[in-house]
């Protein structure tokens, strides 16, 4: 009789190489170096952090949620980052690609409005953990 050398497959079998092939893999602590200058802190949304820290940006985020809507106002400009000002020019760190498009797209207008610039950059991707670069 000759053979073909296909063996017909056990699937008890094939599980078994795989649970011994993962065996360990998921057992390793991680470990990361500590630093005491990092600190974790909950998200404040914009509007009441700028309240304390920037008044003058809080002012013209009044005028912005009387135009956008509170709705929307909440879903696009809470959530952002960070706002700067230097005379003419504005700074917007929405923190992802696509609200930074969103912003660009549908509420650029208003922003230079409320915020009475000619100017308006906006960068994302920095996400929350700064793991992408803007």
């Amino acid at each position: 009789m000759m053979t073909t050398g296909i063996q017909p497959i056990s699937m008890q079998e094939v599980c078994e190489k795989v649970v011994m092939s993962r065996k360990g893999r998921l057992e390793e602590d991680a470990q990361f170096v500590e630093n005491p200058k990092l600190a974790s802190v909950e998200f404040v949304p914009l509007e009441e952090r700028m309240a304390v820290e920037k008044p003058e940006i809080a002012s013209c985020l009044s005028k912005l949620k009387e135009k956008v809507g509170n709705e929307i106002f909440t879903k696009r400009f809470s959530v952002l980052q960070n706002i700067n000002r230097s005379g003419n020019n504005l700074l917007i760190v929405s923190g992802s690609e696509r609200l930074r498009s969103l912003l660009l797209k549908e509420n650029l207008k208003d922003i230079m409005e409320a915020f009475s610039v000619d100017n308006v950059r906006i960068v994302g991707g920095a996400g929350f953990g700064g793991i992408d670069a803007f």
